[in-house]
């Protein structure tokens, strides 16, 4: 489920100075006659309920980082000082956070969308990602999806170059260092520290504006198609990413 979590700062005089809104995911664990567990009577249920506390800690430990009432405070005293210059407010201060998920049998994928604007020229947009895994009640890393974790990931950054590298010939870079930073292949290689989800299409890394290129080339994303993940797959990866029955999706679309 989703759980909205929303805060404002308003001016003794109505100028609404910042704003927050959070949409975050929610993990409950619902008995067979549909009914939300809030107790456990036997030992699965309480291992399905800590699986469910372990997913909602994880994103309660990003809320209470991020912070916001400093923020709050922070616009209270820009807006303090337009006031006493006599300029004019530019506008409130603002962050947001939506997702989308995908799920298996046993894999919660989250892609998350972090957007702020706190003054300056222009607003920020953050992408993440978290994995967790139903069965060992864990969010993992990427990495540890491979038979060999360290040929896995060499793997998947050999592609994201090989995709980096066609996207600017394409739009016309004479060097990819035209549109990429000089390091950017020292950053593809760290991808699984990135935005890293899964859906039909096979596995995302999004790397935001400023990680692996200005702000003008907006983020960078790179999908790896499950026909080029499944070779590189330990046979527990396979079965934690095999598509759920009653999602209708084509079991050739995934491991």
């Amino acid at each position: 489920e989703s759980e909205e979590h929303s805060d404002q700062r308003i001016a003794k005089d109505g100028a609404l100075l910042a704003s927050y809104s959070y949409e975050l995911p929610v993990l409950r664990v619902i008995t067979e006659d549909g009914q939300v567990l809030d107790s456990a009577a036997v030992a699965a249920e309480k291992a399905a309920l800590d699986t469910a506390s372990a997913f909602n800690q994880g994103f309660s430990s990003w809320l209470e980082d991020t912070d916001f009432s400093g923020v709050l405070d922070w616009a209270e005293e820009d807006y303090a000082y337009y006031v006493k210059n006599r300029l004019d407010w530019q506008g409130h201060y603002d962050e947001e956070f939506t997702y989308t998920s995908w799920r298996t049998d046993r894999l919660i994928s989250i892609a998350g969308e972090y957007y702020s604007y706190t003054g300056g020229a222009h607003p920020n947009t953050v992408f993440l990602g978290w994995n967790f895994d139903l069965q060992t009640g864990r969010f993992l890393h990427p990495a540890a999806l491979g038979a060999d974790s360290e040929e896995f990931q060499a793997a998947v950054t050999e592609e994201i170059l090989r995709q980096a590298d066609d996207r600017a010939e394409k739009e016309g870079f004479d060097e990819p260092t035209a549109l990429y930073w000089e390091n950017y292949r020292d950053i593809a290689a760290q991808w699984t520290d990135y935005a890293v989800t899964f859906s039909d299409t096979g596995m995302t890394a999004t790397f935001s504006a400023y990680e692996l290129a200005p702000y003008a080339a907006g983020p960078q994303t790179f999908t790896i198609g499950w026909d080029f993940l499944c070779p590189w797959l330990s046979e527990d990866g396979k079965l934690l990413l095999a598509p759920r029955e009653d999602t209708g999706v084509a079991a050739k679309s995934a491991p």
